[in-house]
């Protein structure tokens, strides 16, 4: 009887944890919970211990761990592993599973980060799916899409531009080309692609040629850019 009332509980609880191909690529997609509506982190600011330096090396050392492409930009990463020998060994049951890859992937990723960021806790959302091989490229192109509206979105709510959530994506960008600041995020504004631990170049990759983007100086950091003093 025992036994009985065990599968059946058991049975409920897998019902809602779906089974995960190891056979096929696995995205996992991480995004940091309230982090653009927050006036504590300034997204855009790229100096050593800024929240974009750390989310990178937070980025490169996972997507060098698991050797899996990343697609990143603003507070989103989504991790394409396609081997996923790798990804089995932080697992503690031999059946690939969502809830159990979503837990543990972000509970790695929540500490690494946090272990380096000087400002207080950020935390994760996270989730994982299964992709074709043949499907790689048009979720690249797709979350580049995303992450474009994304980091416009974002720049001109730091610029106090009321309502940019809801302008369409061609205004966006001709508003934010009158901003000189804009420059600056300029090259990554549609997102920044690695490949074991090594920024690359998207429309290179996308091409069948993989081109590495040279690492760049981050100088120090001064003080975070108050939304309020904008």
């Amino acid at each position: 009887m025992r036994e009985k009332w065990n599968n059946y509980f058991i049975n409920i609880q897998n019902k809602y944890n779906m089974n995960m191909n190891e056979n096929k690529p696995i995205v996992i997609f991480i995004d940091g919970k309230d982090i653009t509506k927050s006036l504590d982190h300034n997204l855009i600011q790229e100096n050593k211990g800024s929240f974009n330096d750390i989310f990178e090396q937070t980025i490169k050392y996972f997507s060098n761990k698991f050797n899996c492409l990343v697609i990143s930009g603003v507070d989103e990463a989504s991790f394409i592993i396609k081997d996923t020998k790798k990804l089995k060994k932080i697992l503690s049951t031999k059946k690939f599973k969502a809830q159990d890859i979503v837990s543990v992937f972000s509970q790695l990723f929540y500490k690494y980060f946090n272990d380096r960021y000087i400002n207080r806790p950020i935390y994760w959302h996270c989730k994982c799916s299964n992709i074709p091989y043949g499907k790689i490229n048009s979720y690249i192109k797709y979350r580049s899409k995303t992450i474009h509206e994304l980091n416009l979105t974002y720049f001109l709510k730091r610029r106090n531009v009321q309502d940019a959530g809801k302008i369409k994506l061609t205004k966006k960008e001709e508003i934010c080309n009158k901003i000189n600041e804009y420059n600056k995020i300029k090259r990554f504004v549609k997102g920044r692609l690695y490949k074991n631990g090594k920024m690359i170049d998207i429309e290179s990759y996308l091409n069948n040629k993989i081109v590495e983007i040279p690492e760049y100086e981050r100088k120090e950091i001064e003080e975070y850019i108050d939304i309020k003093k904008l």
